[in-house]
């Protein structure tokens, strides 16, 4: 856990990363800043799932795949307004993500994707996850991504880097249901 969370005086990431444990080495650096280390409480609802013990790939997806990302229940929605918001909205494009991925046409860090996860049950939304690929961490710079997408954004990339986790059956308490 990092130290300090939630206070003006947070543990720098670097001293954060020296008392990581040796045995889950095979975690991507960008897992643990992303996700682990800057949204703790969020990870910690993912426990129930293992998923230090999942397979992480850091890969690049084409602008046809990154629309293949998605997520449950009305999440869609949501991000699609929040990406439709980087373009039609005041707010959202003079943030520094906004500048960045309009600058750049992709994130600044690599989103988390589960891929072939549907027989498992997303931990916060109590529902099977979404298929092929489903949100685990990014959603602001997915939401902005998919709307350069479907705007074809000038700057826009053809291949955005993504980190792709496989959730292990063997460790999976409500791992995949009967079929």
């Amino acid at each position: 856990m990092p130290l300090n969370r939630g206070t003006l005086n947070v543990e720098p990431f670097a001293a954060y990363m020296d008392r990581w444990p040796t045995c889950y080495a095979h975690v991507p650096e960008a897992v643990i800043e992303t996700w682990i280390y800057r949204h703790w409480p969020e990870f910690q609802l993912w426990q129930s799932l293992h998923p230090l013990s999942w397979e992480y790939e850091l890969t690049t997806m084409s602008n046809d795949e990154i629309m293949s990302v998605s997520h449950v229940k009305d999440w869609p929605k949501t991000l699609t307004d929040w990406g439709d918001d980087l373009f039609d909205g005041p707010f959202r494009k003079n943030t520094w993500l906004g500048r960045h991925m309009l600058k750049n046409g992709t994130t600044p860090a690599p989103i988390i994707v589960a891929r072939d996860a549907s027989a498992w049950t997303h931990p916060r939304e109590r529902v099977h996850m979404a298929a092929p690929n489903q949100l685990i961490e990014g959603h602001m710079r997915l939401a902005y991504l998919q709307a350069m997408i479907r705007r074809k954004h000038e700057n826009l990339r053809s291949l955005h880097t993504v980190i792709v986790a496989r959730l292990q059956p063997r460790a999976v308490e409500n791992g995949p249901a009967a079929t």
